[in-house]
Protein backbone atom coordinates (compact mmCIF):
# COMPACT_ATOMS: atom_id res chain seq x y z
CA UNK A 1 0.00 0.00 0.00
CA UNK A 2 1.15 3.50 -0.72
CA UNK A 3 1.39 5.83 2.78
CA UNK A 4 0.28 8.74 0.49
CA UNK A 5 -2.85 7.65 -0.28
CA UNK A 6 -5.97 7.05 1.62
CA UNK A 7 -6.57 3.67 3.07
CA UNK A 8 -10.12 2.97 2.79
CA UNK A 9 -11.72 -0.39 4.63
CA UNK A 10 -14.75 -1.85 3.07
CA UNK A 11 -16.68 -4.70 4.77
CA UNK A 12 -19.09 -6.46 2.51
CA UNK A 13 -20.45 -9.90 2.30
CA UNK A 14 -21.11 -9.47 -1.66
CA UNK A 15 -17.91 -10.19 -3.23
CA UNK A 16 -18.93 -8.88 -6.41
CA UNK A 17 -20.03 -5.79 -5.12
CA UNK A 18 -16.47 -5.67 -3.49
CA UNK A 19 -14.09 -6.32 -6.43
CA UNK A 20 -16.61 -3.69 -8.35
CA UNK A 21 -16.34 -0.91 -5.63
CA UNK A 22 -12.67 -1.56 -4.70
CA UNK A 23 -11.52 -1.13 -8.17
CA UNK A 24 -13.23 1.98 -9.05
CA UNK A 25 -12.19 3.57 -5.69
CA UNK A 26 -8.69 2.18 -6.44
CA UNK A 27 -8.90 4.05 -10.34
CA UNK A 28 -9.81 7.13 -8.40
CA UNK A 29 -6.50 6.60 -6.28
CA UNK A 30 -7.21 5.38 -3.30
CA UNK A 31 -6.09 2.02 -1.42
CA UNK A 32 -8.81 -0.46 -0.11
CA UNK A 33 -8.84 -3.44 1.94
CA UNK A 34 -11.59 -5.67 1.68
CA UNK A 35 -13.12 -7.34 4.85
CA UNK A 36 -16.47 -10.09 3.79
CA UNK A 37 -17.10 -10.59 7.47
CA UNK A 38 -17.37 -8.22 10.88
CA UNK A 39 -14.45 -10.43 12.43
CA UNK A 40 -11.94 -9.74 9.23
CA UNK A 41 -12.82 -6.02 9.25
CA UNK A 42 -12.14 -5.76 13.20
CA UNK A 43 -8.76 -7.47 12.56
CA UNK A 44 -7.97 -5.62 9.65
CA UNK A 45 -8.82 -2.18 11.89
CA UNK A 46 -6.54 -3.41 14.35
CA UNK A 47 -3.32 -4.19 11.78
CA UNK A 48 -3.77 -0.86 9.90
CA UNK A 49 -4.95 2.72 10.26
CA UNK A 50 -8.27 3.42 7.68
CA UNK A 51 -9.24 6.78 6.71
CA UNK A 52 -12.47 6.00 6.23
CA UNK A 53 -15.06 2.25 6.56
CA UNK A 54 -17.86 2.18 4.75
CA UNK A 55 -19.43 -0.80 6.29
CA UNK A 56 -22.56 -2.96 4.65
CA UNK A 57 -25.26 -3.35 7.78
CA UNK A 58 -26.07 -7.71 6.74
CA UNK A 59 -22.79 -9.02 7.57
CA UNK A 60 -22.52 -13.02 7.66
CA UNK A 61 -21.12 -12.70 11.53
CA UNK A 62 -23.16 -9.59 12.78
CA UNK A 63 -24.42 -5.95 11.94
CA UNK A 64 -22.46 -3.05 10.73
CA UNK A 65 -24.47 -0.88 12.93
CA UNK A 66 -22.53 -2.95 15.98
CA UNK A 67 -19.60 -2.87 14.17
CA UNK A 68 -19.59 0.39 13.66
CA UNK A 69 -19.54 1.32 17.25
CA UNK A 70 -16.86 -1.23 18.02
CA UNK A 71 -14.61 0.66 15.35
CA UNK A 72 -14.90 3.78 17.04
CA UNK A 73 -13.38 2.70 19.98
CA UNK A 74 -9.77 2.00 17.67
CA UNK A 75 -10.48 4.80 15.52
CA UNK A 76 -11.94 8.27 14.67
CA UNK A 77 -12.12 7.62 10.90
CA UNK A 78 -15.60 8.36 9.74
CA UNK A 79 -17.93 5.51 8.51
CA UNK A 80 -20.10 5.53 5.27
CA UNK A 81 -22.52 2.13 5.31
CA UNK A 82 -23.44 1.36 2.03
CA UNK A 83 -26.69 -1.19 2.38
CA UNK A 84 -29.46 -2.51 0.54
CA UNK A 85 -31.43 -1.89 4.09
CA UNK A 86 -34.17 0.78 3.03
CA UNK A 87 -36.26 1.84 5.99
CA UNK A 88 -35.98 5.51 7.28
CA UNK A 89 -35.51 3.51 10.87
CA UNK A 90 -32.25 1.72 9.98
CA UNK A 91 -30.75 4.90 8.49
CA UNK A 92 -31.29 6.88 11.29
CA UNK A 93 -30.08 3.29 13.56
CA UNK A 94 -26.92 3.78 11.57
CA UNK A 95 -26.33 7.54 12.12
CA UNK A 96 -27.16 6.84 16.17
CA UNK A 97 -24.29 4.27 15.87
CA UNK A 98 -21.68 6.94 14.79
CA UNK A 99 -21.74 7.01 11.11
CA UNK A 100 -21.50 9.88 8.99
CA UNK A 101 -23.00 8.95 6.07
CA UNK A 102 -25.97 6.50 4.53
CA UNK A 103 -26.20 5.25 0.80
CA UNK A 104 -29.00 2.87 0.16
CA UNK A 105 -28.49 0.26 -2.46
CA UNK A 106 -29.00 0.60 -5.41
CA UNK A 107 -26.23 3.52 -5.34
CA UNK A 108 -25.17 6.05 -8.23
CA UNK A 109 -21.29 4.89 -8.42
CA UNK A 110 -20.69 8.86 -9.29
CA UNK A 111 -22.56 9.29 -6.00
CA UNK A 112 -20.30 6.95 -3.98
CA UNK A 113 -17.22 8.36 -5.01
CA UNK A 114 -18.47 12.12 -4.21
CA UNK A 115 -19.45 11.22 -1.03
CA UNK A 116 -15.88 9.15 -0.29
CA UNK A 117 -14.26 12.33 -1.07
CA UNK A 118 -15.95 14.60 0.89
CA UNK A 119 -15.79 12.38 4.28
CA UNK A 120 -12.03 12.58 3.35
CA UNK A 121 -11.45 16.20 3.36
CA UNK A 122 -13.93 16.60 6.40
CA UNK A 123 -11.99 14.31 8.06
CA UNK A 124 -8.79 15.82 7.41
CA UNK A 125 -9.73 19.72 8.00
CA UNK A 126 -11.45 18.50 11.22
CA UNK A 127 -7.79 16.77 12.62
CA UNK A 128 -6.22 20.02 11.72
CA UNK A 129 -8.49 22.20 13.69
CA UNK A 130 -8.12 19.74 16.66
CA UNK A 131 -4.41 20.00 15.91
CA UNK A 132 -4.34 23.96 16.09
CA UNK A 133 -6.31 24.28 19.07
CA UNK A 134 -4.00 21.47 20.78
CA UNK A 135 -0.43 22.49 19.81
CA UNK A 136 1.63 25.73 19.84
CA UNK A 137 3.86 25.77 17.45
CA UNK A 138 7.11 28.21 16.59
CA UNK A 139 9.45 26.86 13.92
CA UNK A 140 10.30 23.69 14.67
CA UNK A 141 9.29 24.01 18.92
CA UNK A 142 6.31 22.62 19.32
CA UNK A 143 4.22 22.59 22.42
CA UNK A 144 1.78 19.81 22.50
CA UNK A 145 -0.86 20.95 25.32
CA UNK A 146 -2.73 17.85 25.98
CA UNK A 147 0.97 16.02 26.68
CA UNK A 148 2.83 19.05 28.38
CA UNK A 149 5.34 18.12 25.87
CA UNK A 150 7.83 20.08 23.87
CA UNK A 151 9.02 18.79 20.21
CA UNK A 152 12.27 20.53 18.38
CA UNK A 153 12.23 18.90 14.48
CA UNK A 154 9.80 16.44 16.19
CA UNK A 155 12.11 15.39 18.69
CA UNK A 156 10.97 14.96 22.32
CA UNK A 157 13.15 17.54 24.77
CA UNK A 158 11.91 16.18 28.17
CA UNK A 159 11.02 19.18 29.91
CA UNK A 160 9.57 18.38 33.73
CA UNK A 161 5.91 20.13 34.49
CA UNK A 162 7.74 23.27 35.17
CA UNK A 163 9.57 23.50 32.67
CA UNK A 164 7.01 23.09 30.22
CA UNK A 165 4.56 25.46 32.29
CA UNK A 166 7.03 28.09 32.12
CA UNK A 167 7.93 27.64 28.28
CA UNK A 168 4.37 27.76 27.37
CA UNK A 169 3.74 31.54 29.56
CA UNK A 170 6.51 32.73 27.43
CA UNK A 171 5.55 31.34 24.26
CA UNK A 172 1.94 32.90 24.39
CA UNK A 173 3.53 36.22 25.67
CA UNK A 174 5.72 36.14 22.54
CA UNK A 175 7.75 39.69 22.29
CA UNK A 176 6.71 40.81 25.84
CA UNK A 177 8.62 40.67 28.75
CA UNK A 178 7.63 38.34 31.71
CA UNK A 179 9.54 39.14 35.29
CA UNK A 180 10.89 36.74 37.17
CA UNK A 181 7.95 37.38 39.90
CA UNK A 182 5.46 37.11 36.75
CA UNK A 183 6.70 33.91 35.75
CA UNK A 184 7.25 32.03 39.54
CA UNK A 185 3.79 33.44 40.32
CA UNK A 186 1.93 32.00 37.24
CA UNK A 187 3.79 28.75 37.05
CA UNK A 188 4.16 27.98 40.51
CA UNK A 189 0.90 29.48 42.34
CA UNK A 190 2.11 30.80 45.09
CA UNK A 191 3.99 34.15 45.97
CA UNK A 192 7.74 34.19 44.90
CA UNK A 193 9.15 35.30 48.06
CA UNK A 194 12.80 35.33 47.94
CA UNK A 195 13.12 32.17 45.61
CA UNK A 196 14.24 34.07 42.30
CA UNK A 197 16.40 31.96 41.54
CA UNK A 198 14.16 28.92 40.99
CA UNK A 199 13.23 30.87 37.49
CA UNK A 200 16.24 31.16 36.69
CA UNK A 201 17.45 27.23 36.94
CA UNK A 202 14.29 26.50 35.18
CA UNK A 203 15.23 29.63 32.27
CA UNK A 204 18.87 27.57 32.24
CA UNK A 205 17.49 24.54 31.59
CA UNK A 206 14.92 25.38 29.18
CA UNK A 207 17.63 26.82 26.98
CA UNK A 208 20.23 24.07 27.22
CA UNK A 209 17.07 21.59 26.46
CA UNK A 210 15.80 23.47 23.41
CA UNK A 211 19.26 23.77 22.42
CA UNK A 212 18.86 28.02 21.75
CA UNK A 213 22.38 29.02 21.51
CA UNK A 214 22.42 26.72 18.19
CA UNK A 215 19.38 27.75 16.26
CA UNK A 216 18.19 30.85 14.68
CA UNK A 217 14.65 30.43 14.89
CA UNK A 218 13.58 31.07 18.36
CA UNK A 219 15.54 32.40 21.51
CA UNK A 220 14.71 32.70 25.47
CA UNK A 221 16.40 36.23 26.14
CA UNK A 222 17.20 37.44 29.64
CA UNK A 223 16.66 41.09 29.89
CA UNK A 224 18.57 43.88 32.29
CA UNK A 225 16.60 43.85 35.35
CA UNK A 226 15.88 40.38 35.23
CA UNK A 227 12.72 39.83 33.17
CA UNK A 228 12.62 37.54 30.29
CA UNK A 229 11.41 37.26 26.88
CA UNK A 230 10.56 34.51 24.07
CA UNK A 231 11.78 35.57 20.53
CA UNK A 232 11.51 34.50 16.88
CA UNK A 233 14.14 35.32 15.00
Amino acid sequence: MDSSKPLILMAEDDEDVAYLNADFLRRKGYDVLLAYTACEARALAHENVPDLFVLDVELPDGNGFDLCEELQQVSDAPVLFLTGRQKAEDMVTGLSSGGDYYIKKPYNMDEFIAVVGTLLRNAVLTKKKVSEATTVTRGSLALNLPQNKAYVGGIDVGLTQKEFSVLLLLVQNEGKELTDRQLYESVWNAPMNDDSNAIRVHISRLKKKLNTDNTDEFDIVTLYGGGFVFTTK
